[in-house]
């Protein structure tokens, strides 16, 4: 029997306002478990901090870090479905062979990718530093680089935005294909993703008052939102009075 490819391929293309249910709906499931979801950003967050403290631990956090994205995606999921979720749900990928060899692909390009782009960025700080503290004329050059450098970083976030979601939850397995679904999707819902990075920011600073300290909340809140975000661009959940765009 033939695999059905074509399900996967279909992107669904969202009005620009979609993020506002997103994140309606990542509150309504974060309401459901509250200290599951703290926990596991808490969990996450403290074993990267301490994996990236040394060169060698810092590798095992590159290639663990898509599994327990996977594994805070399918907390979700179980949420979603009523099921009992544990915090040890986000090592469950781990011990599924199926997607060992593609996630941990995605995380090796992933650091492939971005390396030379921080790099980039590094060296293009110094001499804008140096121009605004001698108030000097912008260099026209520095301004190209600079966009530049946000267009490659917008091209690499568009690579690996839905990449994990695409290699667990669709099955697939081939990275040029993962990698260019991924671009399509945030390429057709631009507007959409652009929304909810505005609305991100904003809640990110709301947390100024309290020192960051409710990052707990807010940062878990938009991991929920991000991944409803690929239930409803692969039309996982299409509604059935929903006018969405479906395309191959």
């Amino acid at each position: 029997m033939e695999k059905p490819f074509q399900l996967k391929l279909i992107i669904r293309r969202v009005s620009a306002t979609a993020s506002l249910q997103w994140l309606s709906g990542a509150w309504q499931l974060f309401k459901k478990t509250p200290l599951l979801f703290m926990a596991m950003f808490l969990l996450t967050a403290c074993l990267g901090f301490l994996l990236q403290l040394n060169q060698l631990t810092a590798i095992v956090w590159v290639f663990l870090n898509p599994f327990l994205t996977a594994g805070f995606y399918k907390a979700i999921v179980g949420v979603q479905h009523q099921q009992h979720v544990t915090v040890d749900w986000v090592f469950k990928p781990l011990a599924e062979p199926a997607c060992r060899l593609i996630l941990l692909t995605i995380g090796a390009l992933k650091v492939l990718l971005f390396t030379p782009l921080i790099s980039f960025q590094q060296q293009l700080l110094l001499p804008m530093s140096a121009a605004i503290e001698s108030q000097s004329t912008a260099d026209i050059t520095i301004t190209w680089q600079l966009l530049l450098l946000v267009a490659l970083f917008a091209l690499v976030f568009m690579l690996f935005a839905y990449a994990v979601a695409i290699a667990y939850f669709l099955k697939e397995h081939r990275i040029l294909t993962v990698l260019q679904t991924s671009f399509i999707a945030c390429w057709r819902n631009v507007a959409a993703l652009l929304v909810f990075g505005l609305l991100s920011m904003a809640l990110v600073l709301l947390t100024l008052p309290t020192f960051f300290i409710g990052l707990i909340v807010v940062l878990p809140l938009l991991n929920i939102a991000f991944f409803l975000s690929f239930n409803e661009v692969f039309a996982l959940q299409v509604k059935s009075a929903d006018d969405g765009i479906l395309e191959v």
